[in-house]
């Protein structure tokens, strides 16, 4: 479980240091503090996988601060129900564990599609709405746009994971619709995914397309399970950067 990251907060100081020793036994790298105010400084310096509380510490208004200020799992130790009996370190260690691999698994591709907000832009009525279908049935919350001006206008709405873009389209095509939607998510710090998909599937075209800021580029010759995966495994790597990395302290800039 290397990699990992507990903190405990808890009045008692010789419970804390059980717990920290045996998570550490474990592998995870674990801080123990003693109230609420250290333990928001922590989390403050650095992200958390699991916060451990002692719930009678915290109380209420202290386990809504906690779980305000992180998206770490947060498991309560006490005798009220839903809380986990803190007189047993080893059941407390064991369900910790599981809770945090739970939520360090990858995402299944179902679960990958569930969580998707996906754009698509094509003037074919026809072939816009099969694009829906497929991806709707998938779980995905799908937005469709017939031209730029609706694409740009869905895009500036914000929330967007990818957008799927026909190359020709009528007015601009869709290389130079692609540069412009690469250069609003630079400028506005956006991190959804470009997908070119088009009829013109040539190594000539699949240059021009990713020079142009596109994420990948797909066939429409190719059957449809080959752009849904291709579509996870694009949505696969957003979100590990969205959950993990973007969670990282960032480095102060060096005088």
């Amino acid at each position: 479980m290397n990699g990992l990251r507990t903190l405990i907060v808890m009045g008692s100081r010789t419970q804390g240091l059980l717990l920290k020793l045996l998570l550490e036994e474990r592998g995870v790298e674990t801080v123990c503090v003693d109230g609420v105010e250290p333990a928001l400084a922590e989390i403050a310096g650095s992200p958390q996988d699991l916060l451990i509380v002692e719930g009678d510490l915290a109380g209420p208004t202290g386990l809504a601060e906690l779980r305000a200020r992180t998206d770490a799992a947060v498991l309560v130790l006490g005798r009220g129900a839903g809380e986990h009996d803190p007189s047993d370190p080893k059941a407390v260690v064991e369900t910790a564990c599981a809770l945090m691999e739970r939520r360090s698994a990858p995402l299944t591709m179902p679960e990958i599609f569930r969580r998707a907000r996906i754009l698509i832009v094509d003037d074919s009525a026809t072939y816009r709405e099969f694009l829906r279908g497929e991806l709707e049935q998938e779980g995905c919350a799908v937005t469709a746009a017939r031209n730029a001006d609706e694409a740009v206008e869905a895009l500036a709405g914000g929330g967007l994971d990818c957008v799927i873009l026909d190359l020709v389209m009528p007015g601009t095509s869709g290389t130079q619709l692609c540069e412009r939607f690469d250069g609003f998510r630079r400028r506005r710090g956006l991190f959804f995914q470009i997908v070119i998909l088009t009829s013109q599937d040539d190594e000539e075209q699949l240059m021009i397309s990713l020079n142009a800021g596109a994420d990948d580029f797909v066939g429409k010759a190719q059957t449809m399970d080959v752009l849904k995966v291709r579509l996870m495994a694009l949505l696969r790597r957003k979100y590990f950067v969205e959950d993990h990395l973007m969670r990282l302290p960032r480095l102060a800039p060096s005088a």
